[in-house]
């Protein structure tokens, strides 16, 4: 129920919002892409027909190049020794693939500025506001600007919308010395920390509130609301303590600092270790015939499953924590967490939480799978074996909760969508456009109609294309509707996710649209860029749009939209319903 000038260029838009085009079930409206940001991904849909979306890519963010890192300014073209930094004119392409280096997940250069990347939109029926709650603008102060990330991943039918914001980096100075006696040098070296590494966040459109993390130390803690209900129910998940294992690794940074041997600061050192776990990925789980990877996306914290009480202002009446499905082993010191990640207007809650492969404590049998937090409890969707991985991503008022799980076909992980009724405590597979075809669903309305994203394509390549799919769970025999088929053929657009779903039956969804792009060198081009679509039920049946020609080819995208789809799967955490958490 997420300082230079630019080259001149012009990029033809499309309109705004399309005249709805005739479709025979669907009929589609576009949502202008605001011209702050490249592309513009949905999130969710409330009753109202408001939707929250993601703003990818910002453009015409200020870089001072003479602060950017020898390496990364040769990786997009520039040669520091040669080109006058201070007057140097980036192509577009050099501008984004700078941002895209330069954005907190993958920026590994401790020395180098931090661009934002994402922006929290929230679109009113009319048009797109975005909500940068966090991001400084103060001249006199330290921080940077356009240094922070903003996402909403959650809104209600009071468009309250919920969702998390990163603090502003600022530069540091750490000192060392190498050497001894008469070779004994200081070395003084840059850095970027900031207060807090997400913040959970609240916003009516007016007012926005913050939530703090129970646990801060280190890297200032991390919280995240990731739904909310009608009644102010709110949940996410929140840092609550340092792992065992973190603890220990900070521990020896701070030992190495005492004894003066240190070659970079606490805050580093453990952003560092924190940065290596959010990306890393699940090698228990790696298949010998498959290059997908599954993304455990861990942190230097035991992260707990939260549900907070708000009264229609935002305010705390009451929180709980939720643990985990089984208890940390006695072997294990890696961190060990719980993550709501939808809720319905029962106060149910469900999202994953880490376990272990059939009971058995050892962390080479870690696994996440999804949960359902109730009365106090966190309780399993499934304990079948033939199961490694899953996540459950929203559940609608008749406390049917879909999500996906992963299981091996023909010695390859393949995500299998999934329903389960909690009353009967029935679990059913979902059954996707053809064997093997992963599938994901992101959202169910009260109806049982389920939207999502599904490979549609038989080969064996590692990144199969992606259809948007809707599917009618309480009719006998319904198959999975491919939403390109559900739309005019000729609509210019191809569907990759559908990404929410609300209770009229009305859909928003990932498009990808071909436009014509002109360089500064007057050259054009066409390139691919992501859509926000809102699809509107019309008294049709379906069309026949497989033909090739008209397709978008998955490599084409200016936002890598495939990768970004992949990415979306955050250690198997979130799928396109909440997407992106970190």
């Amino acid at each position: 129920m997420k300082k230079f000038t630019l080259g001149a260029l012009s990029v033809a838009i499309a309109a705004s919002f399309l005249s709805s085009a005739q479709a025979d079930s669907y009929n589609i409206q576009q949502i202008e892409t605001p011209e702050k940001v490249t592309d513009l991904f949905p999130i969710a849909i409330n009753d109202h027909r408001h939707s929250i979306v993601l703003g990818q890519l910002p453009k015409d963010i200020e870089i001072d190049l003479t602060l950017v890192s020898e390496g990364t300014l040769r990786s997009i073209g520039i040669d520091p020794e040669v080109d006058d930094l201070a007057t140097y004119q980036l192509s577009r392409e050099q501008y984004e693939a700078l941002v895209r280096g330069l954005r907190d997940s993958v920026n590994t250069v401790v020395s180098n500025p931090r661009t934002s990347f994402y922006d929290a939109g929230y679109f009113d029926g009319q048009s797109v506001s975005f909500n940068e709650f966090f991001e400084d603008t103060d001249p006199e102060t330290p921080e940077m600007e356009y240094s922070t990330d903003h996402i909403y991943n959650g809104i209600n039918n009071n468009n309250i919308r919920v969702g998390w914001g990163s603090a502003p980096y600022k530069f540091n100075t750490f000192s060392y010395t190498t050497g001894e006696g008469d070779d004994e040098q200081q070395v003084n070296t840059t850095y970027t920390s900031r207060a807090f590494t997400r913040q959970a966040i609240w916003s009516n459109g007016e007012t926005t509130k913050t939530y703090p993390a129970p646990e801060q130390a280190y890297l200032g803690g991390e919280s995240v609301m990731m739904d909310i209900n009608d009644q102010n129910v709110a949940v996410g998940y929140a840092s609550v303590a340092v792992s065992p294992a973190s603890q220990a690794f900070a521990d020896d940074c701070q030992a190495r600092l005492d004894e003066g041997t240190a070659t970079r600061s606490l805050y580093t050192c453990l952003w560092q270790r924190w940065l290596n776990l959010s990306n890393a990925t699940a090698a228990n789980l790696q298949s010998i015939y498959s290059r997908s990877t599954i993304n455990s996306n861990q942190s230097i914290y035991d992260m707990r499953a939260m549900v907070w009480q708000l009264d229609a202002n935002g305010e705390v009446i009451s929180s709980q924590q939720y643990g985990t499905l089984m208890e940390r082993g006695e072997e294990d010191d890696s961190d060990f967490s719980s993550y709501a990640m939808a809720v319905n207007n029962n106060g149910i809650a469900v999202g994953q939480s880490w376990t272990y492969y059939e009971g058995v404590q050892e962390e080479s049998r870690r696994i996440k799978m999804p949960a359902i937090f109730m009365d106090g409890e966190v309780k399993p969707v499934t304990v079948d074996p033939a199961y490694l991985w899953g996540a459950a991503t929203d559940i609608n008022d008749q406390n049917q909760v879909v999500g996906f799980l992963i299981r091996r076909v023909q010695g390859i992980n393949r995500y299998i969508g999934f329903i389960y009724d909690i009353e009967s405590e029935t679990l059913n597979e979902l059954p996707s456009f053809f064997n093997g075809s992963s599938a994901i669903p992101t959202a169910i309305n009260n109806d049982g109609l389920i939207v999502g994203t599904a490979e549609i394509d038989a080969d064996l390549s590692a990144q199969r294309r992606r259809v948007g799919f809707s599917y009618e769970s309480t009719v006998d025999g319904a198959k999975f509707v491919n939403l390109n088929d559900a739309v005019a053929c000729d609509s210019g657009y191809f569907i990759v996710s559908a990404d929410g779903i609300n209770n009229n039956a009305e859909i928003v969804a990932t498009g990808i649209r071909p436009e014509e792009v002109s360089t500064e060198n007057g050259e054009t081009t066409t390139e691919q860029f992501a859509k926000t679509l809102i699809l509107d039920p019309s008294s049709g049946e379906l069309n026949n749009c497989t033909q090739e020609e008209g397709k978008i080819e998955r490599q084409g995208a200016s936002t890598g939209v495939f990768g970004f789809l992949s990415m979306l799967l955050i250690g198997g955490l979130i799928t396109l319903r909440r997407k992106f958490s970190r």
